[in-house]
């Protein structure tokens, strides 16, 4: 498959879900892509628990209701790496509430007390198309590496990551 229709398909694949913020996550320290992916699961380990608790995130970790439904796309290699996320606001919440959160846990993972437009800028979706097809540009040369831009890990983990 060439690179435009492997792009176009991730693209695809990922717009058909209906997601409301995109958030852009830097570091103040390169990270490999392992570490980064460490990194957004322990971020939305700690925003589902600031939410559900921890005991109900535990028991029910794979109900959707307790769960943050988010795709994680990460971009570089070990220069630059940073996260693409899709989010979708919680029930009963407004964007801006769901903004929030995603910003001051992000601030609590990454152990920063400044706000920093660099490390966590954040957004409605305007266009899912743009923004999906945004997000997965990457796809091609991360698959020639035999790595993936969809971070699978932290996309869709359902168990305890308290330790990753």
């Amino acid at each position: 498959m060439n690179a435009y229709k492997l792009n176009h398909a991730y693209a695809d694949w990922v717009g058909a879900n209906e997601y409301n913020l995109i958030l852009n996550l830097n570091t103040e320290q390169e990270l490999s892509y392992e570490h980064l992916s460490k990194l957004m699961c322990r971020y939305f380990y700690r925003a589902e628990c600031n939410v559900f608790g921890y005991d109900i995130r535990y028991r029910y970790s794979r109900r959707e209701k307790f769960r943050i439904k988010r795709v994680v796309a990460i971009e570089g290699d070990t220069k630059r790496t940073h996260a693409h996320v899709m989010v979708k606001t919680l029930d009963g919440w407004t964007n801006g509430k769901m903004l929030e959160l995603m910003r001051l846990t992000y601030k609590e993972v990454t152990d920063t007390s400044a706000d920093k437009r660099f490390l966590f800028e954040a957004t409605e979706i305007d266009s899912r198309t743009a923004v999906s097809g945004y997000i997965t540009k990457d796809t091609y040369r991360q698959n020639t590496k035999l790595n993936d831009v969809i971070d699978l890990r932290s996309s869709f983990i359902s168990k305890h990551s308290k330790g990753n």
